[in-house]
């Protein structure tokens, strides 16, 4: 982040901007984990439905509970009062319906009870009357109709449900349940439910973690992946571990990848191309003119045998070949630097190879080399150039011949696959390294003592101009396969 305070004049300087752009950046911005995004919504929803949805339910029990509650207690109270039995002895009414009896006069004092242990402060007459609320319920039976009520009251440190009557004159006559049992249950279910609301809670967060970790592990795989291709790495490759939708972007990423590395794979080889072919241009203008004038003064010499002797005259034959030798090589510089000019014309590829073949035959005798032909009798006709095809089977064939120096079997067949015209060369050579079959193409690279490197350059320039592909498989020891691959449909 860029500083907050700046030194001005000597003294720092508090900088207003630069705080609000570290704000926004560190507070306003501040990023979460796709987990969290996945985990903490799901937690929060699920921790509303089971901590408020079971209290819920918790009070809604317990208020029809005590709607049952008050009905069973009011009619007792109502067969009391039939009955004549609120004028027998309250004890006998407390152990027939397990009940407290307060009776109070007009001017609100105890005047019997059956509740015992009253505390000092609940005996005093005013307070009692006040914990008991008899002045409402008094206001309630003058102005209502003589609908029963209830109050719920704490005496003795326990709760209890009153339920009030009015007898003459002014008397009230208080009925006490105890609600004791009906709490205690009330508090033990409401534990129980919280228990397993808890649980409930610590499962969905567990799942919702399993979930979340699985959507997440392979996006971080995938952020991994894109920040080693980031650095350059293009060879790394995202592990595919599911089949979704997260799958498919790891497949085209992967897919995009391989797409950027042959992108620049195929840069740098243009641009090794571009830089060789200035190169060889170069060099092939500057070798050929003294080159021609040493073969010029060489052949000279050679038309005057009076004036060398036997020995000199194999001289100036050495000479000469490796004057021919460099000449080859700056041809072949030239053909390297030559820009592209097609002489493309429909024909069969058959006689062309034969052509190639023929001309190469004497050479493979004299290396001890067999030649076995596996041509189609009949292979569609393309469009090509036939001196520039020629030139790249004759490539092919001399490193073939190159590769199997104590002779071997040199086999040449033609074959169609799909929309492609193929040529095959298979050799018994050595074989090629596998740390030297990427290299293959590159300009000016070559294991050999002799040779420029320019050979398969040129093949895979002269096929790609034709549309096409070169293919290379080798096993060291082995042997090498070269499959020249040209469109049917032309350029």
């Amino acid at each position: 982040m860029l500083t907050a305070l700046q030194y001005t004049n000597g003294n720092f300087r508090f900088c207003r901007d630069d705080l609000k752009l570290w704000f926004k950046r560190e507070i306003l911005m501040r990023r979460y984990s796709i987990q969290t995004k996945i985990v903490l919504p799901f937690l929060l929803l699920f921790a509303c439905v089971t901590v408020f949805v079971p209290l819920l339910t918790v009070e809604l029990f317990a208020w029809k509970y005590s709607e049952q509650f008050t009905r069973e207690t009011q009619g007792w109270l109502d067969t009391i009062v039939e009955t004549g039995f609120i004028r027998e002895d309250s004890e006998k009414v407390k152990k027939a319906y397990s009940v407290e009896i307060m009776v109070f006069g007009s001017d609100y004092t105890l005047n019997q009870s059956t509740l015992i242990g009253l505390s000092d402060a609940e005996q005093d007459w005013a307070n009692l009357a006040k914990k008991m609320r008899l002045r409402e319920v008094k206001d309630h039976f003058q102005e209502a109709d003589g609908t029963p009520i209830t109050h719920d009251v704490m005496l003795v440190g326990k709760p209890y449900k009153v339920f009030y009557l009015v007898l003459n004159p002014g008397r009230f006559y208080c009925l006490l349940r105890p609600m004791e049992k009906i709490a205690e249950a009330k508090r033990t279910l409401t534990w129980y439910m919280l228990g397993i609301a808890v649980l409930v809670m610590a499962l969905i967060a567990f799942i919702s973690y399993r979930i979340g970790k699985n959507l997440t592990d392979p996006i971080k795989v995938l952020v991994d992946s894109t920040a080693r291709v980031a650095t350059g790495a293009l060879d790394e490759q995202c592990e595919i571990k599911t089949y979704d939708e997260i799958g498919d972007l790891a497949a085209a990423f992967n897919q995009m990848t391989r797409d950027l590395k042959e992108s620049r794979d195929q840069l740098i080889q243009a641009e090794r191309l571009a830089t060789a072919g200035k190169m060889s241009a170069s060099f092939a203008h500057e070798i050929r003119n003294p080159l021609s004038s040493m073969r010029m003064l060489a052949q000279m010499l050679m038309q005057k045998p009076e004036m060398l002797g036997e020995k000199h005259q194999q001289s100036v034959r050495y000479i000469l070949e490796e004057i021919e030798r460099i000449d080859t090589i700056v041809k072949g510089l030239m053909d390297f630097a030559r820009p592209a000019s097609l002489d493309l014309e429909e024909q069969p590829i058959a006689p062309v190879l034969q052509t190639v073949l023929s001309l190469m035959e004497a050479n493979l005798s004299h290396h001890k080399i067999q030649l076995a032909l596996d041509l189609l009798p009949e292979t569609p006709e393309i469009q090509f150039d036939s001196d520039k095809l020629k030139q790249a089977l004759m490539n092919v064939v001399l490193n073939a011949m190159e590769a199997m120096p104590q002779g071997g079997v040199l086999r040449v067949s033609t074959l169609t696959e799909n929309d492609s015209v193929c040529i095959k060369v298979e050799d018994t050579g050595v074989g090629i390294p596998a740390e030297d079959l990427e290299h293959l193409f590159e300009p000016f690279f070559t294991r050999k003592t002799r040779g420029t490197g320019l050979g398969l350059a040129n093949v895979k320039r002269i096929l790609e101009e034709h549309g096409g592909i070169v293919e290379i498989d080798s096993t060291p020891g082995e042997g090498t396969e070269v499959l020249l691959r040209l469109p049917l449909r032309g350029i």
